[in-house]
């Protein structure tokens, strides 16, 4: 006989709500991080906005406005990722500030316009230590709050749909190398992760986003804009709040089955 029990279904808002729970957003100044900051401190988390030293200005202004606008504590942190003592601190500051850490979004990441085959071999670890060893201290770090304090949480990381694929050029020349090879190790990493720290009641997955509308876009030609936009099968760029509720879903109790996996959200450039 079956002794599986079929519970109740309960409460969808219930579960989506991060009310007392207490998180960190990488890269948090603006874009992806300020948006996923954003929707934590709506459903009522505290948010420890965490950005490079030299944004720090940038990333206090962020604390601020989230603070008044959603009546939730938060904090703003200059940290080098790609930095242990960086990272250990910066954990160890949230930690004193809030009490613990449920909920991470570990965001952070660069790229690099000359990113080919002839790169120079600094400019190659530069993107490594931030997008792949920075997402690894800040995964590491965060999971041992959360097993010292005897409670499981939710790490999400930010890969890309370069994890996946090698992005088309509009040129066919040039294909990156080093952002590509970040965010694949990322996912295995995140899925590596994931499988050490469930056993804790930790969860660890991550969000694929294809092309989003950044601040990025500013410096591109409306032509080359058309192009990138035109290369997907939905024929535009992702927003924002489009990406919000993917983060959201998986740093919430409604993702609790959710062990390693990756959500590719890339308006369909995976598949063609």
């Amino acid at each position: 006989m079956n002794d599986q029990v079929v519970k109740e279904i309960s409460s969808v808002v219930a579960r989506f709500s991060l009310k007392g729970k207490r998180a960190i957003v990488t890269g948090a100044k603006g874009g992806i991080g300020k948006a996923t900051a954003t929707a934590f401190a709506e459903l009522g988390a505290d948010v420890a906005i965490v950005d490079l030293p030299s944004d720090l200005s940038e990333s206090s202004s962020v604390a601020d406005t989230l603070s008044k606008r959603f009546g939730v504590r938060t904090l703003a942190i200059g940290a080098d990722l790609a930095q242990e003592n960086d990272v250990k601190a910066m954990v160890r500051q949230v930690t004193e500030a809030f009490g613990t850490i449920d909920v991470v979004h570990s965001n952070a990441g660069i790229f690099a316009m000359g990113d080919n085959p002839n790169m120079s071999l600094d400019d190659f670890r530069k993107i490594l230590d931030i997008n792949l060893v920075g997402m690894f201290l800040v995964n590491r770090e965060c999971a041992n709050v959360m097993i010292a304090h005897g409670h499981g949480g939710s790490i999400i990381n930010t890969v890309s749909m370069s994890g996946t694929i090698i992005n088309p050029t509009r040129t066919e020349t040039d294909y990156m190398v080093a952002y590509t090879a970040s965010k694949a190790g990322a996912k295995h990493l995140t899925k590596g992760m994931a499988v050490n720290y469930i056993k804790h009641g930790i969860r660890v997955n991550s969000v694929s986003p294809g092309y989003l509308i950044s601040g990025a876009h500013r410096a591109m030609s409306q032509e080359d804009v058309d192009w990138w936009a035109n290369s997907v099968p939905i024929k535009r760029f992702g927003e924002m709040d489009e990406i919000v509720g993917i983060v959201c879903l998986l740093a919430s109790d409604l993702s609790t089955y959710f062990v390693g996996s990756d959500i590719i959200m890339d308006g369909g450039a995976c598949i063609t």
